[in-house]
């Protein structure tokens, strides 16, 4: 099996296990693709009907104001899933975008294609629950950051959990998620070193 198929196989296992048989169904109704640096998976005020999966690259997740400032909510990369869940399960346009940082592999399904998988198996329930689960942990631990950590703090968590990856983020990405400006960000990496 090639390698980009074998990656996702054993992402899904880690959140649940599954029948072979339920792994081809999967692979049938998914396409393996390319995303280049600086491409978008979805563009916020586009209607998303798509899930990725991250085999290799980094993305970032961001939001667009009014007079084209941007504000990065999130980033992703190896093993991760990607998609605007509320557009997707609410059927509104996403609300924010998500940019391929450096050329990257991902895996998609269309959403109803997925949510056909259901009936399928108590497998394919059992992800779609754990990964909407992650998710709104994620959310809720990066809300309480914004709202109660210093940017120092902010950014030692940022390393932590980013780290891996930080050398192919530009640093006003990291100030952006950070919500400091790129001059704050500088000063905190120079009094951490």
């Amino acid at each position: 099996m090639e390698p980009m198929w074998e990656a996702l196989f054993h992402g899904l296992r880690k959140v649940s296990p599954i029948p072979d048989e339920e792994l081809l169904a999967f692979k049938e109704l998914s396409v393996a693709t390319t995303i280049t640096k600086n491409d978008h998976f979805i563009r916020a005020g586009d209607f998303a009907n798509s899930i990725g999966f991250c085999v290799s690259g980094i993305f970032r997740f961001y939001y667009t104001t009014q007079d084209g400032d941007e504000f990065n909510k999130s980033f992703c990369s190896n093993n991760d899933f990607i998609a605007s869940y509320s557009s997707l399960l609410i059927n509104v346009p996403s609300y924010f975008s998500i940019q391929a940082l450096r050329n990257s592999e991902i895996i998609t399904i269309r959403y109803k294609d997925f949510q056909s998988l259901y009936a399928r198996h108590v497998c394919w329930e059992r992800i779609g629950r754990i990964v909407i689960e992650q998710l709104y942990v994620k959310k809720e631990m990066r809300e309480r950051e914004l709202l109660l950590l210093s940017a120092e703090s902010r950014y030692l968590l940022f390393l932590e959990r980013y780290g891996h990856m930080v050398k192919h983020i530009p640093q006003y990405h990291i100030a952006s998620y950070l919500g400091i400006t790129p001059v704050a960000l500088s000063r905190i990496r120079k009094k951490l070193t």
